[in-house]
């Protein structure tokens, strides 16, 4: 995905001219996000899978379409970095270079609930569904901030977003997801 959040389909022949250096993935337990409060004091969130994995990033959707949000909202379920080779005629460098990327889950935003400043009440999200494309990968660099994300306690839990899966979910959890979630303003 860039910067605009535009994601891009890579063909094959593009995906042979990336080599992994041993064939090594080194996973991290923290991201450490610097930004900028309203008041102009720079701070720092510390990203983490297992204790505040949720995380918040321009959506790149044109402010005019209906239903418009200006954030992406994702759960992080693992932070890594590889070491990669680029080759081809699009290539920048002869060097390795560290690529580094997070693996998500992503939120999609509720849009039949009517919210915002003008209707007084908070942003709701929820987990895309295991039918569509419910994971995926974003450049650290995308991550504006952690996001505060609280569960929508009167809607419950449940089993029909997706399936079993040790990866996307806590034990804890089970096998059951918040059917929504309010966005912190």
């Amino acid at each position: 995905m860039d910067h605009a959040g535009v994601e891009h389909e890579f063909t094959d022949e593009e995906r042979m001219m990336i080599t992994i250096d041993n064939n090594r993935l080194y996973r991290h337990q923290v991201l450490r996000v610097n930004y900028t409060t309203y008041d102009n004091r720079r701070v720092q969130d510390t990203i983490n899978p297992l204790t505040r994995p949720d995380i918040m990033m321009l959506s790149g959707e044109n402010e005019e379409a209906e239903h418009a949000h200006p954030y992406w909202y994702a759960r992080v379920l693992g932070i890594y970095h590889v070491r990669v080779l680029h080759t081809g005629e699009f290539s920048k460098s002869s060097q390795l270079q560290t690529m580094q990327f997070l693996h998500v889950r992503w939120f999609g935003h509720h849009v039949k609930h009517r919210s915002g400043w003008k209707a007084r009440h908070l942003h709701r999200v929820s987990f895309i569904d295991g039918d569509s494309e419910p994971f995926g990968f974003v450049d650290p660099a995308h991550v504006i901030r952690a996001a505060h994300l609280n569960p929508a306690f009167a809607f419950r839990k449940t089993e029909d977003l997706l399936g079993p899966s040790k990866i996307a979910r806590r034990e804890t959890d089970g096998d059951e997801d918040w059917r929504f979630y309010y966005v912190a303003m």
